[in-house]
């Protein structure tokens, strides 16, 4: 029993480190770009903001859920739009990017593909139409 704890919690722990290790990287790759450009970067999708969906599906494309950290705060700030945020969330695979992309390339990218192009809709779609955002503007 103590041999198999030990394997689970040695799995834990490496999957944890090597997961937030990635997902601290988006980030910090997502920070040093606004540095570097003195924050041009959120300018520019501040006052572009019908741009916002499709950078947000690009955004979320990124494994592990580092696109989908970058973007909640500036939708809080009110950076960009809900269908931004919604953009990103659903072009998200997280975590389970890692495995998809190691155990069936191919099969990620149909599956990135089909997730993209549904993300970039339906953020725009959101956008567009509203289906509910103001209640969740006023909520933010």
């Amino acid at each position: 029993m103590s041999e198999l704890l030990d394997i689970f919690l040695a799995s834990l722990r490496d999957g944890f480190v090597q997961v937030s290790a990635f997902v601290a990287v988006t980030v910090l790759l997502f920070s040093y770009v606004q540095y570097r450009t003195d924050g041009r970067l959120v300018r520019r999708l501040e006052e572009n903001r019908r741009a916002g969906p499709l950078v947000g599906a690009l955004m979320g494309l990124t494994p592990g859920c580092g696109g989908a950290i970058v973007m909640m705060p500036l939708y809080v700030r009110g950076s960009v739009s809900f269908g931004t945020v919604v953009a990103t969330l659903i072009a998200t695979a997280g975590d389970s990017a890692f495995v998809i992309l190691a155990l069936a390339p191919e099969a990620a990218l149909y599956a990135y593909g089909i997730a993209f192009v549904s993300a970039v809709v339906f953020g725009y779609l959101i956008d567009t139409v509203g289906l509910g955002v103001g209640r969740v503007d006023r909520a933010v």
